[in-house]
């Protein structure tokens, strides 16, 4: 089991290449939304709706539930996986694009609703549902993410109004349910809004928004991307670029290489293994008369009237925690464990 050690971590760096970066782009139909994100390196379309009939060349994989997406999920997690044992080299998709997030967020409260068995979330224990959806939803997304894809997702616009301070004005917002733009939001590293304007020569061209305000939704970790830009992939990738060397200028650690900021550094527990080595430890522990001081360790972790025994593989991270503290336990009392 590999220990976290927080006196020995690394500094984070910032990497001009895109994966694990991760993009809300959201907008009026048809403000080239999809034809852009299909220009990210070796893209995966996940498609709730059908807005790539006219693009070419694109892979593409319908979807019309939330249990085709956690099958996708699973092949997409696994090919990760084979490159981190050395399987191979690279994955074979790069960038994952969810078009669209908003039906995407409608597929996944079915799934929630059929799991309940009930018709409405408002029916679940305690209105339950509510944050299982949210819960289920975000997880899809944080598990792309930390796989080291570059993740797309796409929504519609829509205008709410706002009453603040005794006024009221409109605000440009993702058309998505707000409990899951929220997981987006707090996710994503830009949220761009894209829509047409009229150019000095009376031509409608698209551009990309990606500073917010209060008529406007919309914003970037990082404080030197533009406010405004032409909407094309290039011109995404390159301001995303002056704005990491910018941040390169003013001391910031900047890499070419790609990194995954999220990969799980941690082994899966060996539920047999931490069992037995914790029987090894409660030997020990009874011939030095300090059964007491074992029981103390167990029970602070498990409960009271709690044995190891009686866990299931589902707690191998708690006995992970329960076999950590008895070796310090042993340690402090210079006990020796047999092996």
């Amino acid at each position: 089991m590999a220990e976290i050690d927080i006196f020995n971590i690394a500094p984070s760096v910032v990497t001009r290449d895109l994966s694990s970066k991760s993009f809300l782009l959201y907008g009026a139909r048809k403000s080239g939304k999809t034809s852009n994100a299909v220009k990210f390196p070796k893209p995966l379309l996940i498609a709730c709706e059908r807005g790539y009939n006219m693009l070419s060349g694109v892979i593409a994989q319908p979807v019309n539930k939330w249990t085709e997406m956690l099958k996708i999920k699973k092949q997409l997690l696994k090919d990760a996986q084979s490159v981190d044992t050395g399987e191979k080299n690279e994955t074979a998709f790069k960038s994952v694009i969810v078009d669209t997030a908003d039906i995407a967020y409608v597929y996944c409260e079915q799934y929630i609703l059929q799991l309940e068995g009930v018709d409405h979330l408002d029916e679940t224990t305690q209105m339950r549902g509510y944050k299982e959806v949210k819960r289920e939803f975000d997880s899809f997304f944080q598990d792309i993410v930390k796989a080291g894809y570059t993740l797309i997702a796409i929504s519609h616009s829509t205008t709410i109004q706002i009453k603040e301070n005794g006024e009221k004005y409109d605000r440009i917002i993702p058309s998505i349910e707000r409990r899951g733009f929220e997981v987006l939001a707090g996710l994503v590293d830009v949220i761009g809004y894209s829509t047409s304007e009229i150019n000095d020569e009376g031509q409608a061209h698209p551009v990309l928004y990606m500073r917010g305000s209060k008529s406007l939704e919309a914003g970037s970790r990082n404080k030197y991307m533009s406010e405004k830009i032409a909407f094309t992939y290039d011109a995404l990738l390159g301001d995303m670029t002056q704005a990491i060397d910018k941040l390169a200028a003013n001391g910031a650690e900047v890499v070419d290489n790609p990194i995954n900021a999220f990969k799980d550094q941690s082994d899966e527990v060996d539920f047999d293994k931490t069992v037995e080595d914790i029987k090894q430890i409660a030997l020990a522990c009874r011939d030095a008369n300090i059964t007491e001081q074992y029981q103390d360790v167990v029970t602070s972790h498990l409960g009271k009237n709690k044995n190891v025994r009686d866990c299931t593989r589902d707690q191998a991270d708690i006995l992970g925690l329960v076999l950590l503290d008895l070796r310090d336990m042993c340690k402090a009392n210079k006990i020796a464990v047999s092996k």
